[in-house]
């Protein structure tokens, strides 16, 4: 019926609505984030049909915000910043109803608004005057970059004169897990990531000033991700979001290696962490999940090595001494050419790390060398000194 349509579009526009900041005409402020949609009311108290509705800005001359007449917007008067970016409530003119719809605000739309509109009652009338405040945008994020192995501090400082008495250390990406938990004056390691455990502290255990910045040793490139600091202080039962911190961990550098068709090789792979090796994965970039020599729980996985690599590789020091496991693939061929990457995870450690990326080239005496294998062999030449040995069979 009718009337069933009727209500179903009114609950319509109203879940609409609720997407959008609005105000009442009578109302003098309203406020809103960089980036929301706006509603400012203008409706005639008479519902008449309106012929004209002018929105200014008092600040902006004699340009509109918008201007309605002779049944459509006229967008010849308006001022260019607002193009595209406003409205008026669909199928509300009839009742009167002349609100302006303003999208993606920014801190440039604050100021004051004022509805004027035309009638048979009403010319020129001001029916609406409104004060929009958009707040400025946050302020960017913290970036701290490191190499793989390095300390880093991550800054956070609260504001309040109160006591700290409880400091969190997120990553959104880790779910429910912390970084580091500090209360009742100590480390919290119950809930702690398990990669985070004898890594972190906080710079100030007495948090002087407010300085809860947190102290992440041994970094490696697992640890890239944006981390959240949010303080408890004293009298307060919620913690607040001080502060979040992106950190971008550099992978390590990448060495070239080139050799010939039948020739063996080392791939050289060190990690410093003085902690047992748990597990050594090998891989290539392009050879998906299967994996070029895989060691844990003391012995080698065969079961899910590509079989390209059976019978040809193996670690150059079973015993892993001094942290050593570098790669011996033995019988090159062409098919060998790729990225491969050496990661590592240490007893008490629940991820790998990457220790290693290697770019290895087999080429076969004469042939026709690229740009970048003849600046590969260039390297080599000139660093022989250094004793990068090509192994032969």
């Amino acid at each position: 019926s009718p009337e069933e349509m009727d209500l179903l579009f009114l609950l319509l526009l109203a879940a609409v609505l609720l997407e959008f900041v609005s105000a009442d005409q009578n109302n003098t402020t309203i406020k809103a984030e960089p980036g929301e949609n706006v509603i400012l009311t203008c409706k005639d108290p008479d519902q008449g049909v309106i012929e004209i509705a002018e929105w200014k800005r008092t600040d902006l001359g004699t340009e509109y915000v918008l201007l309605y007449k002779d049944n459509q917007l006229d967008p010849d008067a308006q001022h260019p910043s607002y193009r595209d970016r406003v409205d008026l409530l669909c199928n509300q003119l009839r009742k009167g109803d002349v609100s302006l719809i303003l999208k993606d605000t920014t801190t440039n739309d604050s100021g004051t608004y004022e509805c004027r509109i035309d009638t048979e009652k009403h010319v020129g009338e001001l029916i609406s005057t409104i004060s929009l405040q958009v707040s400025p945008p946050p302020p960017d994020e913290p970036k701290v970059t490191a190499k793989p192995g390095q300390d880093v501090i991550l800054p956070c400082r609260s504001a309040e004169n109160k006591p700290v008495i409880a400091v969190e250390w997120r990553r959104p990406d880790l779910g429910s897990q912390y970084v580091l938990l500090y209360r009742d004056e100590q480390l919290d390691p119950e809930n702690q990531h398990p990669s985070y455990q004898n890594r972190v502290n906080l710079q100030d255990r007495q948090m002087k000033d407010g300085d809860v910045s947190l102290v992440l040793k041994d970094v490696a490139t697992n640890d890239t991700g944006r981390y959240e600091c949010r303080v408890q202080n004293e009298g307060s039962l919620d913690t607040k979001l001080i502060s979040t911190v992106q950190l971008e961990v550099l992978p390590p550098d990448q060495k070239n290696f080139t050799a010939e068709p039948g020739a063996t090789v080392i791939l050289p792979c060190r990690t410093s962490d003085q902690k047992p090796i748990a597990a050594v994965d090998w891989t290539r970039r392009d050879l998906g999940k299967k994996y070029i020599l895989s060691f844990r729980d003391g012995q080698f996985d065969f079961e899910d090595q590509h079989p390209s690599y059976k019978n040809r590789v193996a670690l150059h020091d079973g015993h892993m001494k001094d942290g050593d496991v570098s790669l011996v693939l033995k019988n090159l061929t062409t098919n060998d050419n790729g990225t491969y990457e050496c990661l590592v995870q240490n007893e008490g450690s629940g991820d790998r790390k990457l220790i290693s990326t290697i770019n290895l080239q087999v080429v076969s005496p004469g042939e026709c060398l690229s740009i970048k294998q003849v600046l590969v062999l260039k390297m080599i030449k000139c660093y022989k000194s250094y004793k990068w040995i090509k192994y032969r069979v």
